[in-house]
Formats: C-alpha cells, structure tokens, sequence
C-alpha cells in the first residue's frame, strides 16, 4: 500500500557523487532519495562463507574463538560499508532523457511526519559564505522533522547514498545507515501537536558580534515606527564586521510551533561539531514565546550568516498578521527572562470583501471585516521582501528595507499585489477585491489564447461560492551567478490545483513598477505550468531543483517536484535535440495515421465506416492531415513511487 506524504524538501546541498537529495516524510517517518549523478557500482554477490568445522568435544580453543567472533561482530556491524561510485555520470537514454532515482532509503519513526525542514545552505558561487559555513555540512545532511507523535526531531545523516551492502543490514542493526537522530523530549517541547518547523544556523559567540546596539524591541502587537526600519546601510556595515573568530563554532537554531495555550513559539539551541549535533543535558528551550494568534507558519530568513538578519524569523497567523521576530536581537527593555529576542516588524493582509448596499441589504459593518488569512509565506530577494499567499488567491510583497523615501507610504501593505487562480476571481470579479475593481481597469483586461480559454471553461462551471479557503504554498530558489552579477529568485505560486512561475522576480517588479507607470491597463503574468497531470490527488507542497547559469541564459525553465497525497511528481524539460525529437514525433505520427486509415479502409469496405472515418478519410483525400510541429523541447512528467 502506497504511503501518504505529509512533506517534502529538497536538501541544498548535493552528494560527492553529484546527486540532488529528495527529501519527504511520509505516515511512518523519513523517505530519501537520490536522484541523478554517479550511479553505484553494482557490487558481486559475496562469496558463500565455508561452513564451520565442529568444535572439538577434548578442547575448548575453538569454543573461546567463537565467542571472540560473536563479541566483535556487532563493533563490525555498527560501522555501514562506504557505497562506490562509477567514474561516470549516469548515460542517459535517449528515450528518457532525464536523471534516474539511483538510491532509496527509509527511516522508520513510527509515527507521522507532518513537517519537514532544511537549513540554507551556500551555493559554490559565494566563496565568502562557504568560508563560514560549519564543517559538518559538508559531509552530511542535517534537517528537522515535526511529528505527530508532539515531538521534534534533528536527524543528522551522510550525504552520501548508502551502499546495497548497508540497506541488507539486518534489522535491529543500530545505525545502520550512520543516522543520528535527537529526539526533544515532550515535557520540555509541545503538548500538541506541532504546526510547522524551520531551521538555519548562527555563530556559537552569541548576537553580539552580529548585531547592533541600536536593534529595537517591538511589542508583539505593534507595528514599528517608521523610523526605527534599519537602513540597508547600517545593515551592511554589521554584515561586514560580523566575521568569524578563531575558535568559535557554530549552533543550530530550530524554531518550533503549536496551536497550545493559543499559540506557542519554541526556539532551541544546539552546538553543531565537526560530525554531530551537539546535546546538553537536560535539555531545554532556548526561547518560549506566547503568540497572540497559533502561527501558520514559520520561517527563518533566507540571508546566510553573518549577514545581520540571517536569524530574522517570519511568523505569520489566520488573523492576516505577518510579525519578524529575531531571537538574537538584544531587547532594550528587558523586564527578567532572556535578555534577546524582539519584534522588529509587522505587516497586515488586505481585509475581506465587504459587500456593497447594492449588493447586498444587510451588509457588513466595517467594524466586523476581518483581514484575509495568510495561507503561505516566503522570504525573495536575499531576505529583504517577503512573498505572501492569502486566501481569496491574492499574493503580493511586503518590503524589508523599502526604497522608497516617501514616508507617508503605508509601508505594511503590499507593494506589489497581484491575483492568481481562474474561476474563483472571476466569481467575484465584481467585488471590491477583484483585479478588475480594484485597478480601475473598467472590465477591459487585455485577452490572450490562455486566458480566453480558461474565461470559456468557466461558462460551464457553476457559480457555487467556494466553502473554504484553498490550499497553495510559496517556493523560491535563488540563482547566485559566479560573475558577481544580480541573483535570480525563481517564483512559484501554487494554488488549489494551479501551478504558476515567475522566472526572475526582480525582473518581475521592475516591469511592474514601469508599466503602472507608464499603462495601467497592461502589466507582467505569470506563468501557469499545465502539463502535470495531478490525477485527481490534491497538492501538498511544490520544491524547485537546482538550475545552471547556461540553462538560466537559455530561459530553460527549472525542474519541479509536486508532492501529492500519495505520490512525488518530477516535472522535467528533456535536454534532447529538438531535430531529434521532431522525427521521432513525426515517425510516430506517420505510424498512427497509417494505422487508423487501414482500419478505416476495412471497415468503408464493410458498410460500417462512422461519420469520423469518414472525415478522416475526406481529409487524406484532401490532403489536409499534416500536423503542426512544436520547435522546442518537451515536457516530461516523471512518476516516484512512495510506496
């Protein structure tokens, strides 16, 4: 029976052989695959062990050797055989052109894994980050899990596949694939079950080589005075002195949080060696913090250490309140307990629609509207804006550091607000909230073929209003370039069952900006992804995959993986030619045709040739049968298997 998936990340560092590490936990705990780089070297079956010899009955060395060999076996089996790579990458077939799972494996947990998180790690064109980056991340994976059991969970694992050898280990074998696994104990964590996880990693030395004295302390309930936002200079002037010291390590921090007591935040503490993840007995909460509201979500800033706001942490709740707190920030006013740990930032979602007198007779007192719930959010643009995903479909950025020097601007809304999904827009595009109403566009939105179509689906569809709120998510990948250039944030926005992109977000709203500017009718789309075909299972979490500078010039969109309820989708673009690919198209066309004009051609003979035979066989006479041909390479959709 296949497996529900909960959860799935893609880890940010590869294996020595080259593979990207998927990530996903599942109704029992923790599936891993590698996928594409060397493969393993298939191994010969050992040799059959030559039977043993009797122990003589008059003598009792052979009776002292074998209980020698039994005390040592286990010390051998403790100790998972080191898998072997081949020279090369995989060959690709020229039919499947695409990287292969090469490695599989399962922890068992027994219990859920609801969450799954991953640290930020640097990619190989930041030297000046790699330079502080903690040793153990470069041999092995170290991720959290939150499980349905109350428990959080830091696993340390190789980022190496294991070999066949060590997956034959027999059960009950500890350790068998070198994993470490640090269970919180439950009386010092939640007493529910956990809602979210998120993770990244700091300096051992403490805040305050990091931060400055001026960082402020925000209430939880209230927004920040304008002029307290920290500038983008003073930032980079902390950024540039926070280096490491001879002799300091590093710590692992790792935010929790739970529906209890009307919202609990929970942040721990660990020391990371050069191997490990460092325990301290008793075990114990860095930081406990109330919220007003249970957080949806939780995530630490996308910006590596020692950037300042590396410790940056984005809470957001269903009341469409999004709050930075930074558990590292010295507070100024301390009243006993830690002496970090405050609220920098505070931004509020767009209220409902309220309908209007002409709409509605008993309307809504605006005193009763309630803001929009915030259904996912993300970190873009190296940890300075953050991506958020309402309930009605509206997404937009709320900046960090805004550039804008008029101070009468609102700075808690949105700066750029857009809407995404089809029917459910369109349903209410004559309220206040539409794109339509709220653009002042008067109905005359510009049409393209993709838009035509969906406006026509929904002719058919009834005008039911929807019961709840949809399900979508937020993923962004960054593109460093090695030539100093700008990075690339690639944007995806999933909603309901519709998957949209942004290849380059910066370039995104620099097009917004100019053409509000200069047209408010015309703008920037997105780009909806619609050749995945979900068979009917609903989305859970949506990972981009690695891309090159070379693909990124070429516009080649990236590599997705869509985890569904049950299975963990790759949708692909193939690297054949397109030449190639054009005669196998057509000589596969040329095949059907011919087969479909010789069953036609026998049943014409026996008088039961249909209205569509006859069609087809008018339009061969007529030599209309040719096809169109696509100049470009094609999509593909790979299926792994989670059971």
């Amino acid at each position: 029976m296949a497996q529900r998936v909960h959860d799935t990340k893609l880890y940010p560092a590869k294996a020595s052989n080259g593979s990207t590490i998927i990530i996903y936990g599942h109704e029992n705990g923790i599936g891993i695959l590698w996928r594409g780089g060397r493969p393993l070297k298939k191994s010969a079956p050992p040799p059959k062990a030559p039977a043993k010899p009797p122990p003589k009955v008059n003598g009792t060395n052979d009776a002292i050797m074998i209980i020698d060999s039994d005390d040592e076996e286990p010390a051998n089996a403790s100790l998972p055989p080191a898998a072997e790579f081949e020279d090369e990458d995989e060959e690709l077939d020229p039919d499947q052109p695409y990287p292969t799972i090469i490695q599989q494996l399962r922890l068992f947990l027994n219990t859920d894994v609801l969450h799954v998180t991953v640290p930020r790690l640097p990619s190989n064109s930041l030297p000046h980050f790699r330079e502080t980056l903690p040793p153990i991340f470069s041999q092995k994976m170290v991720f959290a899990v939150a499980c349905s059991d109350f428990s959080v969970r830091i696993i340390t694992l190789p980022l190496n596949p294991p070999s066949d050898a060590a997956k034959e280990q027999p059960p009950g074998t500890k350790s068998p694939y070198g994993e470490e696994i640090l269970k919180i104990p439950t009386h010092v964590g939640h007493q529910t079950i956990p809602t979210g996880v998120t993770m990244t990693w700091t300096s051992k030395s403490g805040p305050n080589d990091i931060h400055a004295e001026d960082d402020m302390d925000v209430d939880a309930g209230e927004a920040p005075p304008l002029s307290g936002r920290r500038s983008p200079r003073k930032k980079q002037g902390r950024s540039r002195s926070a280096t490491r010291k001879d002799g300091d390590g590093y710590d692992l921090l790792v935010a929790s949080h739970s529906g209890e007591l009307g919202g609990l935040l929970k942040v721990w503490r660990f020391g990371l060696t050069d191997g490990s993840v460092e325990i301290t007995s008793p075990i114990s909460a860095y930081q406990t913090l109330m919220l007003q509201k249970p957080a949806s979500k939780i995530i630490f800033n996308s910006a590596l250490y020692p950037k300042a706001r590396h410790s940056q942490l984005l809470i957001t709740d269903v009341s469409g309140l999004a709050r930075i707190y930074d558990p590292l920030a010295p507070r100024k006013r301390s009243s006993g307990g830690s002496l970090n740990g405050a609220f920098t930032a505070l931004f509020r979602a767009s209220f409902e629609d309220v309908p209007t007198k002409a709409q509605s007779k008993a309307a809504v007192p605006p005193i009763l509207t309630v803001r929009k719930p915030i259904i996912d959010a993300a970190w873009a643009l190296d940890g300075s804006c953050v991506v958020a995903l309402l309930a009605d479909g509206e997404w937009g950025i709320w900046d960090i550091e805004p550039t804008d020097k008029d101070l009468t601007t609102d700075l808690t809304s949105f700066s750029l607000r857009n809407f995404i999904g089809t029917s459910d827009n369109e349903r209410v595009s004559s309220g206040a909230s539409s794109p339509t109403s709220r653009n002042s566009r008067n109905g005359l939105v510009p049409m393209t073929p993709n838009t035509r179509r969906r406006k026509e689906e929904t002719l058919f569809q009834a005008n039911s209003p929807s019961s709840s709120p949809l399900r979508g998510g937020i993923s962004v990948e960054t593109l460093h370039h090695s030539n100093g250039s700008a990075a690339e944030d690639s944007l995806i926005i999933w909603y309901g069952t519709e998957v949209f992109r942004i290849s380059d977000l910066a370039k995104f709203r620099s097009r917004h900006t100019s053409t509000n500017r200069t047209n408010p009718f015309a703008g920037p789309v997105l780009t909806q992804i619609n050749t995945i075909s979900l068979s009917g299972e609903s989305i859970i979490a949506v990972e981009q995959f690695e891309t090159s500078e070379k693909e990124s010039r070429m516009a080649v969109p990236r590599d997705t993986l869509l985890a569904t309820e049950h299975r963990l989708i790759i949708a692909t673009t193939t690297n054949e030619p397109a030449s190639r690919d054009l005669i196998a198209t057509s000589a596969r066309g040329q095949k059907e045709d011919e087969e479909t004009r010789r069953t036609d051609q026998v049943l014409l003979a026996r008088g039961e040739l249909d209205l569509g035979g006859m069609d087809r066989l008018l339009e061969d006479m007529e030599g209309s049968g040719s096809r169109s041909q696509v100049l470009s390479n094609p999509r593909k959709v790979l299926f792994v298997s989670t059971s």
